[in-house]
């Protein structure tokens, strides 16, 4: 997964928590999984290692984050020396996960997958997964096709290779080999309406043009795309027994 304009963008401004729902539902999400204290946890493309700190501090679980964005580990790096809590980070693909078989009792993918090749990075959250751990993954989602043009524009913005329907998220999970796929909306989880649900955007800080460009552009299409361009959780199982 090469950097794009997006994710430089989010890792310019150190935005913490920038997947849909914020850390509101990053915390729901976390209650929701009932993750035990001896589980290892995998937090995928962690970026500034918000929810990996989150996961540890209210879990007590063996957490790992991992990220290829230079300045996301950096910072992700800062947060976890300063934590109370301690996680692991690492610099690495998801597309190409640096674990053995077998590692994890749990993965949380927050807005991340999109963003990668699917054929390489899902199957790799397969092979890390223990059999009857659970992987859960917020992710954009469109709620009907769109016309090529419109489609062309919101991959060029967030340099996603393709739009995926909830159906096409199913698909994907289960030719993975993966089982149990639940398809939630936020409105599914108890959220604590003192956390956050947005992202909190560093305006006053490195934000030179090219940056500040990104974020009109990401805005505006947010209120042009707010009726199709959307995000559910999905929650699915590594079987015991493969088939």
């Amino acid at each position: 997964m090469d950097h794009n304009r997006y994710i430089n963008f989010l890792a310019k401004l150190s935005v913490d928590s920038a997947h849909p729902g914020g850390r509101r539902l990053s915390d729901g999400l976390i209650r929701d999984a009932l993750i035990h204290a001896d589980d290892h946890v995998l937090d995928v493309g962690c970026g500034t290692g918000a929810t990996a700190a989150l996961l540890a501090e209210e879990t007590g679980a063996a957490v790992t984050g991992i990220d290829l964005h230079p300045k996301m580990v950096e910072r992700a790096l800062e947060r976890a020396a300063q934590s109370k809590h301690a996680f692991r980070v690492l610099k690495g693909s998801v597309e190409s996960l640096p674990f053995e078989d077998a590692s994890f009792d749990w993965i949380v993918s927050e807005s991340v997958t999109a963003f990668t090749d699917i054929k390489k990075s899902v199957p790799e959250y397969y092979r890390v997964l223990r059999p009857g751990k659970r992987l859960a993954a917020i992710e954009m989602t469109i709620e009907q096709p769109l016309p090529e043009q419109d489609s062309e524009v919101i991959k060029k913005l967030y340099g996603v290779p393709e739009l995926y329907t909830v159906e096409d998220w199913r698909n994907i999970w289960k030719e993975a080999g993966f089982t149990q796929v639940e398809v939630l909306k936020e409105s599914d989880f108890s959220l604590n309406p003192g956390q956050d649900e947005l992202p909190t955007y560093n305006l006053t800080g490195d934000l030179d043009e090219e940056a500040f460009e990104v974020w009109l552009d990401h805005m505006q299409a947010l209120q042009i795309y707010k009726n199709v361009l959307s995000y559910r959780i999905y929650r699915v199982t590594k079987p015991v027994t493969e088939a």
